[in-house]
């Protein structure tokens, strides 16, 4: 159900993943209210449909948050009747899509789900529109195309510049790139979960909010699979010195000896660079390494970020 080989060769998530990111999403909704409120609407942005595994865990956690859906009438209930019978001018199926339609404005939970293959969005929505006769489809909207033009166009039909979204997950090749494009659109203290195979993946999303200042703040990286997690120490650093600077009352001139000699010659070459290292104080390093826990087989890596309130600096001020 979740792994068709051939709709997609990508990393799969599996359900004891799905499982998992769901509660490190740590999602919580309310009821809906009896009276309309102005409270706006919970949703989350899933960026890398896949196979709709992850979708179907979403919907089904945000689906205390929306009201019942209408029922269909009792005089369209007749097993006796033929598949498309038609009531009063409309079939079944009209009178099914048009109590959807109808119900959707009243929503106060949304999964919106967006994968650039046409393909795998229309096989994940027959997934979850088959899953318990599609208990939780009306809770997902699915679109098809680049997750940062989506932001940018539904900023433009919302006619708002306020942030819409709780929650965004990216299970996307070149999730760093579109990073800063989240930012406006994701809510103070929401999520940003980053899903890949490769840890060094992660530690480019780690590189660029640090080069371009992003308003994210790291909360953990987890590897995932075989049912266990192990967390990753995952961050920029700048490392401390470990060269000795070369001898300042030694000559800079190499001597005869130095010169005849190819060992001494090469120490003087790394005495050299040592002295241009430590001159680069503003170098960083990445540091990517598993944290003390259990080992781990398969499966990959998940980075969870928390968005922080931007500080806008005075002038003059560093």
């Amino acid at each position: 159900m979740f792994g068709s080989p051939h709709v997609s060769s990508h990393l799969c998530l599996y359900p004891s993943d799905t499982n998992l990111i769901v509660s490190l999403l740590d999602i919580h909704v309310d009821t809906p209210a009896s009276a309309p409120t102005n409270e706006p609407r919970f949703e989350i942005l899933e960026a890398g449909t896949g196979h709709g595994a992850l979708t179907l865990h979403l919907a089904r956690a945000i689906h205390a948050g929306n009201p019942p859906l209408a029922k269909t009438p009792d005089y369209a209930i007749n097993v006796e009747e033929p598949e498309d019978a038609v009531y009063l001018g409309e079939s079944m199926t009209d009178l099914q899509e048009t109590a959807i339609e109808s119900w959707k404005p009243c929503r106060r939970a949304i999964v919106h789900t967006l994968d650039i293959s046409s393909k795998h969005s229309k096989h994940a929505r027959k997934i979850v529109q088959g899953f318990r006769h599609g208990l939780y489809a009306s809770n997902v909207e699915f679109h098809v195309g680049d997750v940062s033009e989506w932001i940018a166009s539904q900023r433009v039909t919302r006619q708002t510049d306020e942030p819409f979204l709780n929650h965004v997950f990216l299970d996307l090749p070149n999730a760093d790139s579109h990073l800063a494009n989240v930012v406006p659109a994701l809510r103070v203290d929401g999520l940003l979960a980053v899903f890949n195979p490769s840890i060094t993946q992660i530690a480019q999303c780690v590189e660029k909010i640090r080069e371009e200042k992003l308003p994210y703040l790291l909360d953990q990286v987890v590897e995932l699979g075989a049912g266990m997690i192990r967390e990753w120490d995952v961050r920029a650093v700048k490392p401390r010195s470990t060269l000795k600077k070369p001898d300042a009352k030694e000559s800079p001139e190499a001597s005869d000896a130095e010169l005849i000699d190819p060992v001494k010659g090469q120490e003087a070459r790394d005495g050299e660079l040592a002295e241009t290292l430590t001159k680069e104080d503003e170098k960083w390093a990445m540091v990517c390494r598993p944290k003390a826990g259990q080992m781990v087989v398969g499966g990959g890596f998940l980075a969870l970020w928390r968005r922080m309130e931007r500080i806008e600096r005075p002038k003059g001020k560093e």
